[in-house]
């Protein structure tokens, strides 16, 4: 009688799952393994993908590169994966015995799929390639003679990571400018930046059209008819997505980049301010790297 009640069993089993009964009791013990072979495989994609992504952010950040598309397209793969798979764990937890045997497939399938994306993983032609250089408008300027040693060390803030803000303060007619448009020219050349910004800023200070023209230098346009507040706002959102060096020239009084609409560069977003003044207290008020800059001899180009 127990033989024949067990016979039932499986034969039910064997008719609910599909699968031949010998097929059905294989896989109902492998159910546990398969189910950690699974978490296992689901793990080292993970340590994969933050791997990658640690290695993009750190060939970004230093040397100014960009992501291949088809590694794009692979993390977010893997991230949806890695979701799907773990709510398809959470439901596994718990599951009940006479079910294991139709479930095993789905679990084993899920393994393939793990794997094949481990796999896919691998991109041996590199994660990233060479940022197209910034392409923006050279600047009329004069050579430099003197103060080549200013330039360098500004330069050095600008490719370094330990530096955001920079302040180029010294008396009227002192070079500061010419400084700058040196190196914003040297900067189109630079595949570290998606875009270099300069802007020569009103006296007095109008927030409202230094927002137009930073927007403009974006090509985006923001709303006339919004408070600034919310077009600094929308400007931010903009800034946001390009890796940029603004260059503020000839900045007369304090104010706050908040205020503005510009995101405070960090090592983060590896972005980088640079602003000319003759007042130090400007540069100290907005938490810059003061470089100093003596008078010197320069020709025209």
């Amino acid at each position: 009688m127990a033989v024949e009640i067990v016979g039932t069993i499986f034969n039910a089993l064997s008719c609910i799952c599909g699968i031949p009964t010998c097929n059905c009791i294989d896989q109902h013990r492998n159910f546990n393994d398969d189910v950690d072979e699974l978490r296992r495989k689901l793990d080292s994609l993970t340590s994969q993908k933050q791997d990658i992504e640690s290695r993009i952010q750190e060939a970004e950040a230093r040397r100014g590169q960009m992501v291949r598309q088809q590694v794009q397209e692979w993390l977010k793969q893997a991230e949806e994966i890695n979701v799907k798979v773990r709510a398809f764990l959470e439901k596994m937890q718990g599951v009940k015995w006479y079910k294991r045997a139709c479930l095993d497939r789905l679990v084993c399938g899920k393994i393939n799929m793990v794997k094949e994306m481990l796999d896919k993983g691998s991109f041996p032609e590199g994660l990233v390639i060479e940022r197209a250089p910034a392409h923006g408008n050279i600047i009329p300027t004069e050579n430099l003679v003197g103060e080549i040693s200013t330039k360098e060390e500004i330069w050095r803030y600008l490719m370094g990571d330990e530096v955001g803000m920079i302040g180029v303060c010294g008396i009227g007619g002192v070079g500061k400018t010419t400084i700058m448009k040196n190196l914003h020219n040297d900067l189109q050349r630079e595949t570290r930046f998606e875009k270099v910004i300069w802007v020569t800023i009103s006296h007095p200070l109008n927030v409202f059209e230094l927002q137009k023209k930073m927007a403009d230098a974006m090509g985006q346009r923001l709303r006339d008819d919004e408070e600034v507040m919310m077009r600094a706002a929308a400007l931010t959102e903009i800034m946001r997505r390009v890796r940029y060096v603004v260059i503020l020239d000839d900045v007369w009084q304090k104010f706050s980049l908040k205020e503005v609409g510009i995101p405070d560069p960090n090592v983060q977003n590896g972005c980088k301010v640079v602003v000319t003044s003759r007042s130090s207290e400007v540069c100290n008020y907005l938490r810059c790297k003061i470089v100093k800059v003596n008078l010197f001899h320069k020709r025209s180009l």
